[in-house]
């Protein structure tokens, strides 16, 4: 399947390289794991047993692994979220770590705030101009940055 552009690419096309560590957040289902595959070199899925099993013998291993890397449903192993800042610490060049997750994370487990290191992007079910139901004639984004788009429609 092809993959079709999302409105938060434009904010990952302008911000990942020269972050190093960017967490998508989001419901369920609306596309975090799919727009982030775009941009890595590998994958590892926490909510796969077996690739949770090899994280957590050795946290480490995510340090091995050809950049960028894409943490899906980091949320269900918070450790990982600590040791993405940690390694953004020791290196903070652009275009590292993606991290999605759409589950809380447990309120027992402590994780660190990752102000400074990791920031957070909001992503949302696709809006009416990306399913090709309506044209986008106003951005945002463009009205509060102080351009003065042409308002069409």
């Amino acid at each position: 399947m092809t993959y079709q552009r999302r409105i938060i690419d434009g904010s990952l096309d302008e911000l990942f390289p020269h972050v190093a560590a960017i967490a998508i957040e989001g419901a369920k289902g609306v596309g975090k794991t799919a727009t982030a595959s775009e941009r890595v070199n590998t994958v590892v899925e926490f909510d796969d047993p077996a690739q949770t099993a090899v994280v957590a013998a050795d946290l480490d291993y995510v340090t091995r692994l050809p950049r960028p890397v894409l943490l899906d449903e980091w949320t269900l192993f918070p450790p990982v979220w600590d040791k993405v800042r940690r390694l953004v610490d020791e290196d903070g060049a652009g275009g590292q770590f993606l991290l999605a997750g759409s589950a809380d994370v447990p309120s027992s487990a402590r994780i660190h705030s990752g102000a400074g290191r990791i920031i957070s992007l909001r992503m949302r079910p696709q809006s009416f101009a990306e399913r090709g139901l309506a044209d986008c004639t106003v951005s945002f984004s463009e009205l509060l940055s102080g351009t003065k788009p042409a308002i069409r429609g």
